[in-house]
């Protein structure tokens, strides 16, 4: 059986032959740049899951800012400031550092001012061909799909967008519908190539619980993602979903299966219980069984990181997950639990 084959087993809900591991986060690298260069520098190969043998890979169409000057609608910004698809300015900081984001839609007032800011450019022309080679090599193909929630306080200010959810709904509604907007147009065009896996990116949880309330993302931000999952399956039935959403999202983990999401990463280990959440819906959603990029694999040892990809997979005794970092592998992290968390990963496809 060719990792195509197992991983579409997992996803219309039978038990694959073996579990399928990734080192990537979805459609998105695993490894930090500090970690790329140390793989680079061991092994000489460009291509960390070509040489590692892993079931995943990625191919993401690139977007960019669909207007003339991105810059216009950020304000004043720091030299070197560098825009993305969405306008969103970005200062970085010394590497491994988080960079200072600058909104473009922070000062808007009006459901219009939302409307003026252009959607990202789709390039629908890109070369698809290492799709094609992937699928002729027997393995999935995993793509970047959008987001709802994080774009939107992405481009409005995390502050901002929080008091527009909870006393001015149409700005929020308004907001959220121009980046379901983009999302719905991405994810057809990302199917449309032939990706296999649409991965969805909308961290909604803290470690200690949802970022809103239960009841403002049911009002705005489920409804949005029903629409943006229907269109897709109206012309691509056969595509699979994938929702990356880190913390303490336990209260709508039911909300997440009902939508007909196929997968679901993290399960942060920080905060949630993979065997309590498989218990209830390992049979309704396939599960990311996931190693902490936060704790495990950065302060573990080897034989601690082995120890728990061997408990995730006796949690998942009908091997109904899929076994990935829950997170980029942090600069930090000992190369020999990197090597710990592949060789433990294969050696389940043999049954050891």
């Amino acid at each position: 059986m060719q990792p195509i084959e197992n991983l579409r087993c997992l996803l219309e809900g039978e038990s694959p032959e073996w579990i399928p591991f990734s080192l990537d986060v979805g459609a998105m690298s695993g490894f930090s740049e500090p970690i790329e260069r140390t793989f680079g520098a061991r092994t000489g190969s460009p291509d960390h899951a070509e040489y590692f043998q892993t079931d995943v890979r990625c191919f993401s169409l690139p977007c960019r800012f669909g207007g003339d000057d991105p810059a216009a609608f950020a304000g004043p910004v720091p030299a070197g400031t560098v825009f993305d698809e969405w306008g969103i300015g970005h200062s970085a900081g010394p590497e491994g550092t988080v960079d200072k984001m600058f909104p473009p839609l922070a000062s808007a007032r009006t459901p219009a001012e939302v409307g003026a800011i252009p959607l990202p450019r789709t390039e629908a022309d890109a070369d698809t061909s290492p799709v094609a080679r992937c699928h002729a090599d027997g393995y999935p193909v995993f793509g970047y799909a959008g987001s709802l929630y994080e774009w939107s306080w992405w481009i409005r200010g995390m502050e901002r967008f929080m008091m527009d959810l909870a006393s001015e709904p149409e700005m929020a509604e308004a907001i959220v519908a121009k980046v379901e907007a983009h999302t719905t147009r991405l994810a057809l065009a990302a199917a449309g190539m032939g990706i296999d896996v649409l991965c969805f990116y909308d961290d909604a949880g803290t470690q200690r619980g949802m970022q809103i309330s239960p009841r403002l993302w049911r009002k705005y931000i489920k409804p949005a993602w029903q629409r943006v999952l229907e269109a897709v399956r109206g012309r691509h039935p056969a595509v699979k979903f994938f929702l990356h959403s880190c913390g303490k999202i336990d209260a709508i983990v039911p909300d997440v299966v009902e939508l007909g999401f196929h997968l679901l990463h993290p399960l942060q280990p920080e905060c949630m219980d993979f065997e309590a959440v498989y218990r209830q819906f390992g049979g309704k959603i396939a599960l990311c069984a996931t190693l902490s990029s936060q704790r495990l694999l950065p302060f573990g040892t080897p034989e601690d990181v082995r120890r728990e990809v061997r408990r995730l997979a006796a949690v998942a005794a009908d091997r109904r997950c899929l076994l990935m970092p829950s997170n980029v592998i942090q600069p930090e992290t000992p190369w020999e639990n990197v090597l710990a968390l592949v060789e433990e990963a294969r050696a389940l496809r043999h049954g050891r």
